[in-house]
Formats: C-alpha cells, structure tokens, sequence
C-alpha cells in the first residue's frame, strides 16, 4: 500500500497553493498548506509527513520536524474552538511574535526550537522590543502552553520552555482604579447622559465581570432569591463560577427590559460579540465627559470592583473569592489601590502620643 493512503492532496478555493491532510501519531487529522502549487512537491511534503509521523508513533523519533508555521495554526484552530476570544487572541499575538523572532533567527523547524531558543526570545523582547517584565513572562507562560499541546499531540517529549527562567518583575504598571468622588461622578454622568449603558457599567462595578463574561450572562445565571450570579465560562477554569450580588445590583437588572436571553444587548437588540468595540467607545466617552484620566479600559472596572471590596471591610482571602483569583498573590497585587484604607488605620498609631 502507498504511504500516500494514509493522507490526501487537495485543492482549496481561497488559496493559491495545495494542501494536505493527514494522520498523527495519536490518530488525530492534520491539515495544512504545502506552500507550493506544484503537485510533486507537495506529494513528497504530504510523504514525509506521514513517515515522520510513522516514527513518532514508534518511538523512532521523539520532535517532529514539522514547520512551527503549521504547528501554530493547528494550535491557534484548537484554542479558537474551545475557549473565549480573548484567550485566544492572547495565543495568537505571541504566536505571531514569535514566528517573526524565528525568522530573525533563520529557524522554521519546530525541532529546531530549544530552551536556548526561547531563552534569546525573552530576552529579546525585554531588551530589544522594550516590553515590561510581566509581558515577558505572559510570553513565556503562552509558549509553556504551546508546547505542553505539543507533546499532547505527539509532535514532541519535552517543553523547551519548561526550564526558562521568568524575568524579574520590578516595572509592573500600577492599575488603575476609579476612587469613591470619581466612582460617583462616572455613574452620574453616565445615568444622565447614556441611561442604556448604565446597569451595564454598574454591574461592571458591582461584580468585578470580565467583558466576554458579562456580554454572555445569561438571566437564567442570575439566581435573585439568593442573590447570587453564576459565570458559566469564567476565565481560566473549566467549572461555572459565582459571585454574590446586593439588593441595589438586583434591584438593577431587574429593571432590564427581557428582550433577549441574554441579560445585556446592544442598543439594536441584538448580543454584543466579542470583538465589539461599542461599550469601550461609550466608556472612553463618559471618562471625558467626566474627566477621569485614572483609568481608560473596561477591565480598569473590574478593578476598581476590587478595590471596593478592600475599602468595605473584606480580607484578601474574602476579595480573592469575590474576584474569583487563581492565587492569593494576584488580589494582593490591587495592594496599592485600598493603600488609603490602610493608612487610616495605621494612623489610630498617634493615638499613643497623646
């Protein structure tokens, strides 16, 4: 039997060049484009992939020789079906940064990629691309993710970023955070002049939601009698999530007009996609109209949620819960923001200079 029987040759309309599909190690079906529009080359890209794949599967061969092009599309396909948009596109901007610094580097192979590799990668973008050290190391953690894919699928036995070390963080950039005066200003405003996007903005503030978890709230997520709000895709987790509301929150969205089994729709009735940019136009528009230059993107709201949470009495173990943090270290990193909270108890101190 022909090697070629266990993959195809075909034609696609909206590219130049043939494609390939075949079978993995684990039985699992690949595609890809051969990049050259001459049958014979591609048959003999289609042949060697098979073999390789052959030898993985024996344990001949333990990396696969694939380009990292391929790779990283069937990687991006994988995470783009299963999880939230800005998960993926997260993916997908270190993908691309990376294609372009393998580039620089002449390397195309995935086998070719080792730890001194993404080591001269990190250091690349801390140096030469000036990113700050928590960007750098979000690299590093996405390309951990990358990897650990492949040796699901067989295409290696071992996660070259496993032994990088992350950079030392010590340019974090502070986040930012409405402050009670501004917190009043920026609902007033926005009651007054964009009514729509008030209970909007206020469950924002009240919940601490993401934006692709608010935009999927469902009223069946929303439990009134015991006041609590369930996130079905929370970011990060594979189980449903919740949180718990007030009376001034329900009393909120029970004003919503239920047009639609989604708790919020656009002013068209229709859902708010992912990649819709109209709550973050009306956000930048009420900060100018109110002058508030402390905070300029959504997920600013959901920190400033945080830091209401500190001011009203609540532990980290407390706010870590509410804001449903994967590790403790993370809440304490809104340190900064409740520091006023702090410095009013510290200061009962000169009680005993008296």
């Amino acid at each position: 039997m022909s090697v070629l029987k266990f993959g195809k040759i075909y034609k696609r309309q909206d590219s130049p060049f043939f494609w390939i599909w075949y079978y993995d190690a684990n039985g699992k079906r690949h595609r890809e484009s051969a990049q050259t529009n001459n049958i014979k080359v591609a048959e003999e890209i289609l042949r060697s992939r098979i073999l390789e794949y052959q030898s993985l599967r024996n344990g001949i061969k333990t990396v696969s020789d694939m380009p990292y092009e391929a790779f990283s599309e069937e990687f991006l396909r994988h995470y783009k079906a299963r999880y939230p948009y800005e998960t993926f596109k997260s993916h997908r901007n270190v993908v691309n940064e990376f294609k372009r610094f393998l580039n620089l580097l002449g390397i195309t192979k995935l086998s070719e990629i080792q730890t001194p590799i993404i080591n001269k990668y990190i250091t690349y973008l801390r140096e030469s691309k000036k990113n700050r050290a928590n960007t750098c190391n979000n690299h590093l953690k996405n390309l951990h993710t990358q990897f650990n894919y492949a040796i699901q699928s067989s295409l290696t036995d071992k996660n070259p970023a496993k032994g990088c070390q992350k950079v030392e963080v010590n340019d974090a950039r502070q986040k930012g955070a409405l402050s009670k005066e501004e917190y009043q200003k920026f609902l007033k405003i926005t009651k007054e002049m964009y009514p729509f996007y008030y209970p909007i903005f206020y469950t924002f503030l009240h919940t601490g939601l993401r934006f692709t978890e608010l935009i999927s709230l469902k009223w069946e997520d929303i439990d009134f009698e015991h006041k609590v709000l369930w996130v079905m895709k929370p970011k990060g987790k594979k189980k449903p999530d919740y949180i718990s509301i007030h009376d001034g929150l329900v009393r909120v969205i029970n004003d919503i007009p239920k047009k639609s089994e989604y708790v919020f729709i656009d002013e068209e009735g229709k859902p708010y996609g992912s990649r819709s940019r109209k709550m973050i136009r009306r956000l930048q528009e009420i900060l100018k109209e109110a002058g508030i230059t402390s905070i300029s993107t959504i997920h600013e709201l959901r920190h400033t949620f945080c830091s209401q949470l500190f001011s009203v009495g609540l532990n980290p173990r407390e706010v870590q819960r509410q804001m449903r943090h994967s590790d403790l270290e993370i809440t304490e990193g809104y340190a900064h923001i409740f520091m006023p909270e702090y410095n009013k108890k510290i200061k009962r101190l000169e009680r005993l200079d008296r």
